[in-house]
């Protein structure tokens, strides 16, 4: 995933608003911060109040707040440095490496959500453990609206959940993730 997304590169890629080895946007950290809430409760007190934290959850926060958490996330994977050597805090992109395992877990966990949604069945009672992985990366890149059209398409289709079938029903704007997926 970090050779595809910015072949290790733990900085701002490409001046745009994707970040670290990961390139998360500030969508994907909406996604890590709604879909992990072990997460969430571990990080939102070391950026807000922990009593504002300790709501219901991340959804329940202001849209401010959750900006500011959302801000921050992106600014913890981000190991650009001016004066680091190569211009790389190393320890920041160590740190972050663990922040995009969790967001991965976050995408797994929603992946398994849009399945369960669309069969009424648990994730793994309706797709592979492999493909349920694709159907995660599929979500880490083109984002869940895309998969969830996909997967709603080929189960009203009456197709099994395999990628292939996922795969062959992705919009034309989201086409491009099979390719991303196929090559990680």
């Amino acid at each position: 995933l970090f050779s595809r997304e910015s072949q290790f590169w733990p900085g701002i890629f490409n001046l745009r608003d994707d970040v670290g080895l990961g390139q998360l946007t500030d969508h994907g950290a909406d996604t890590t911060l709604m879909w992990n809430p072990a997460f969430y409760r571990e990080f939102c007190p070391l950026v807000l109040d922990k009593d504002i934290c300790a709501s219901n959850g991340y959804a329940t926060l202001s849209s401010n707040n959750q900006a500011l958490l959302r801000g921050a996330l992106l600014q913890s994977v981000n190991a650009t440095c001016k004066g680091c050597p190569l211009g790389i805090d190393l320890e920041r992109a160590d740190y972050s490496v663990g922040i995009f395992a969790r967001t991965l877990l976050a995408n797994c966990e929603q992946a398994g959500k849009i399945i369960e949604n669309v069969t009424g069945r648990p994730a793994g009672e309706s797709a592979s453990y492999e493909d349920l992985w694709r159907f995660t990366l599929a979500n880490y890149n083109a984002g869940a609206g895309c998969l969830a059209d996909a997967v709603q398409v080929a189960d009203a289709s009456g197709l099994d959940l395999t990628w292939k079938n996922v795969a062959d029903n992705f919009l034309p704007g989201c086409k491009p993730v099979v390719q991303y997926v196929e090559d990680i």
